[in-house]
């Protein structure tokens, strides 16, 4: 199955019985879709030479006719559109502040079978912090020192198997972060390497015993970040950079 197909077969399993009746005239999901990975490229801007921004909220742009049609469908098309738009700023390499989120809307200009695509650019200083993703849970790392491990007293549990009560810990400085094993029984890996000290890559595969951890250097505005160190989520004040 072609990447396109399998992108179509998404879509028509995501909105059932409605896909050949909303999309056997007008515009067509994979037309969306092109039409948003090209603003996504046009959009993306360089931070420095192994960075490229690019924006996270995204419109596309309808006939009345179309964008009705489109729209009855709900979140369904949204949510499929905002996953290929991911697959794609994943494959390019590029950052963003957060996931991809797609909306619909009238462009009275635009004949049926017509679709135009439009982002918002991210505004507002930038802090760019460690995240991991362990089993679908995101951490944002804001904290000098993140100790992992199976212990009731470290900052993220694992409990996959080889995993040492104190395993290691990941030391952040505000722009550089490094992990370090903590002596323990099954090691820390790099993206397949076992490691006791080393910095972490803008992105790899960190292994914690049997445990693989999804390691991103990702931006955050400055607010956002503000915010994550009052909620709780991130670290006490005094620890933050």
């Amino acid at each position: 199955m072609g990447f396109l197909d399998s992108f179509e077969r998404s879509v028509e399993r995501a909105v059932g019985g409605a896909f050949a009746k909303t999309f056997k005239s007008g515009v067509h999901p994979l037309e969306i879709a092109s039409a948003l990975k090209r603003e996504m490229d046009s959009q993306a801007v360089i931070v420095n030479p192994q960075r490229m921004l690019v924006p996270r909220d995204y419109f596309v742009s309808l006939s009345e006719a179309d964008y009705e049609r489109l729209d009855a469908l709900g979140a369904s098309l949204r949510d499929e559109l905002a996953n290929e738009l991911g697959s794609h700023q994943q494959h390019q390499g590029y950052y963003a502040t957060a996931s991809p989120r797609v909306s619909l809307r009238i462009d009275r200009a635009l004949g049926e079978g017509m679709v135009g695509a439009s982002a918002v650019v991210t505004k507002g200083p930038l802090v760019w912090i460690p995240v991991l993703d362990v089993d679908g849970t995101r951490y944002p790392l804001v904290k000098r020192k993140t100790l992992l491990g199976r212990g009731s007293d470290v900052d993220i549990a694992l409990e996959a198997r080889g995993v040492s009560r104190h395993h290691c810990e990941i030391r952040w400085n505000g722009k550089d972060a490094e992990v370090v094993d903590l002596g323990s029984t099954n090691g820390t890996e790099i993206d397949g390497v076992t490691v006791t000290h080393h910095p972490l890559p803008d992105r790899c595969i960190l292994g914690v015993g049997q445990a693989r951890i999804v390691v991103a250097v990702v931006p955050q505005l400055q607010k956002e970040y503000q915010g994550l160190v009052e909620s709780g989520r991130g670290p006490q004040s005094e620890d933050a950079p």
